[in-house]
């Protein structure tokens, strides 16, 4: 299960890399990585889930988690994010494999 879900996250990696790759070269931009904030928001930008987490995190956990935690995550690049949790759950699946005896 590790060994997919490191797998699963190195192909969301790939994909969101060569979206950010495409995204520059047809509005010829300069390269750079989207982060995870932006690319949330571009996604779901109609139900305005991202801007309803923010008083539901604060409300009912706390505004500390908000602003030491989740804010400065979504200003984080996505695809190295992504890359960084394949590498992870990589490791993860070598850690714990099963050995057969």
């Amino acid at each position: 299960m590790l060994r997919f879900l490191g797998l699963l996250f190195l192909v969301a990696a790939a994909l969101r890399t060569y979206f950010d790759w495409q995204g520059a070269t047809s509005a010829n931009e300069t390269f750079v990585f989207q982060p995870i904030g932006q690319v949330w928001f571009d996604f779901n930008s109609n139900s305005n889930s991202l801007l309803a987490l923010q008083p539901a995190i604060e409300r009912y956990l706390s505004p500390v988690i908000w602003e030491k935690i989740i804010g400065p995550m979504l200003l984080w690049p996505m695809a190295p994010t992504l890359f960084g949790a394949a590498i992870v759950f990589g490791l993860l699946s070598m850690l714990f494999k099963r050995r057969d005896l």
